[in-house]
C-alpha cells in the first residue's frame, strides 16, 4: 500500500470517528433536558385542545377565521427533540396562545381574563394587582355612553397586556434555571476552597516540626481569620441563591453568574474579617465571648484510652482560635455585623469625647 493510500485510510477512518463523535455529542445534548420537552409537548397539545373547543361558527370576522387557520398550522408541526427550557419553540407556545386569545369572545372572554390574572398573581403579585385594578376600571367604562362596561375587542386587548405577563415572567424562569445550576456550582467550588484553606493548617501541623516551627506559622492567626471570613462570604452568598432567588429580576439572575460579582462578595467578607481581627485585638470589647490572642494554638488532645482501648492523639483549636474563627465566619457570613460594630464603636468615642469637650467650654 502507498504512502497516499495509507494516508487516506487513516484520513477517512479519523473523519467517520469525529462523525460518530459529533453525532453522540448531538444525542446527548437533546437527551440533556428530557423535562423540557415533554412540557412543551404537553403544552403543544394544550393549546389544540383549546383551539378545537372553540366554535368555528362563531368567528365572525375573516380576520379570526385567519387566525384560527394559522394556529391550526401552527401546532401541526412537531415538538423537536432537542428543545429545551429557553429555545424559541416556547415563544411559538406563547404566539400560538396569544393568537388563540384574539377568538374568544363573551363570557368565555372574561373567564379566560380572570384566570389568567389568577395565574399572574402568583408569579407577581405587583403586576396582578395592576393590571386587576385596570380590569375593574375596563368594565365599568361606558362604551356608548348609555352601556356600562367593555366591548369585546377591548378586552381581548387587555387579554393580551395579561398574557404578556405571564409569558414574561414564565420565560425568565426558563432562562434562569440553567443560570441558577451555574451559579451555583461556581460557589460550591469557592466554598470548597476556602473550605480546604482554612482546614490545611490542621493538616500541615502534623508534617512541621514541633520544636522548630516554620517562620510562616508566626501569620496563622491573621491566615484563619481571613480564610474563616472568606468561607463566611461563600456560605451568604450560596445562601442568598436558595432563598432568594425566586424574587431576583432577570438582570440580578445574570450578575450571580458573573466570576467579578463572586469575588466582590468574597473581597467584602475578608475585609469585614480582617476588620473584626483588628477590632478583637484592640481589646474594646471583653469577655468570654472574645479571644485572647495570646492563647491562640493548636492543642494536641490525647484522648482517654480504656481498658483494653487504643489510645491516639488528635489536633484541635484551642478556645480562643474557635472564638477568632467563629467571629471572622461571622463576619465575613452577615454583612450588617462590621457596620454594626462600627456605629457602636463611633457611639462609645463619641460618648468618651463629650464629656471632655463639656469641661473645655
Amino acid at each position: 500500500m502507498t504512502d497516499t493510500a495509507l494516508y487516506s485510510s487513516v484520513i477517512e477512518s479519523t473523519t467517520e470517528k469525529l462523525k460518530d463523535i459529533k453525532a453522540a455529542i448531538r444525542v446527548n445534548k437533546s437527551s440533556d433536558d428530557p423535562a423540557s420537552f415533554h412540557m412543551l409537548s404537553l403544552a403543544r397539545t394544550n393549546l389544540g385542545v383549546r383551539l378545537r373547543a372553540i366554535d368555528e361558527t362563531s368567528l365572525v370576522s375573516q380576520t379570526q377565521k385567519n387566525i384560527y387557520a394559522a394556529v391550526a398550522d401552527m401546532l401541526k408541526a412537531p415538538t423537536e427533540a432537542g428543545a429545551a427550557a429557553g429555545t424559541p419553540e416556547w415563544d411559538e407556545i406563547y404566539k400560538a396562545e396569544s393568537l388563540i386569545a384574539l377568538l374568544y369572545g363573551g363570557e368565555q372572554l372574561r373567564q379566560e381574563i380572570d384566570s389568567r390574572l389568577q395565574e399572574l398573581a402568583s408569579a407577581d403579585q405587583a403586576k396582578s394587582d395592576t393590571l386587576t385594578r385596570e380590569h375593574q376600571e375596563l368594565l365599568k367604562r361606558p362604551v356608548d355612553g348609555s352601556n356600562s362596561g367593555a366591548d369585546d375587542s377591548t378586552l381581548r386587548l387587555f387579554l393580551l397586556r395579561v398574557l404578556e405577563s405571564v409569558h414574561c415572567n414564565a420565560k425568565e424562569k426558563l432562562l434562569a434555571g440553567p443560570i441558577r445550576l451555574q451559579a451555583t456550582n461556581r460557589i460550591l467550588k469557592c466554598l470548597s476552597l476556602s473550605f480546604f484553606l482554612l482546614i490545611i493548617p490542621n493538616l500541615l501541623i502534623n508534617f512541621d516540626s514541633i520544636d522548630a516551627p516554620s517562620k510562616f506559622w508566626s501569620l496563622f492567626a491573621l491566615y484563619t481569620a481571613l480564610s474563616a471570613g472568606l468561607l463566611g462570604a461563600f456560605t451568604s452568598r450560596l445562601k442568598d441563591i436558595q432563598r432568594q432567588w425566586a424574587n431576583m429580576s432577570l438582570n440580578e439572575v445574570f450578575l450571580q453568574r458573573e466570576w467579578s460579582y463572586t469575588f466582590l462578595r468574597a473581597g467584602v467578607g475578608v475585609c469585614g474579617a480582617l476588620i473584626v481581627y483588628v477590632f478583637l485585638q484592640s481589646g474594646i470589647a471583653e469577655g468570654a465571648l472574645f479571644p485572647k490572642f495570646e492563647q491562640i494554638s493548636m492543642v494536641f488532645v490525647e484522648s482517654a484510652a480504656k481498658t483494653g482501648g487504643l489510645s491516639f492523639t488528635f489536633v484541635m483549636p484551642s478556645k480562643a482560635l474557635a472564638l477568632l474563627t467563629f467571629w471572622c465566619f461571622l463576619a465575613g457570613f452577615s454583612e450588617t455585623l462590621v457596620s454594626t460594630i462600627l456605629r457602636s464603636t463611633e457611639q462609645k468615642l463619641t460618648d468618651a469625647a463629650t464629656p471632655t469637650q463639656a469641661v473645655r467650654n
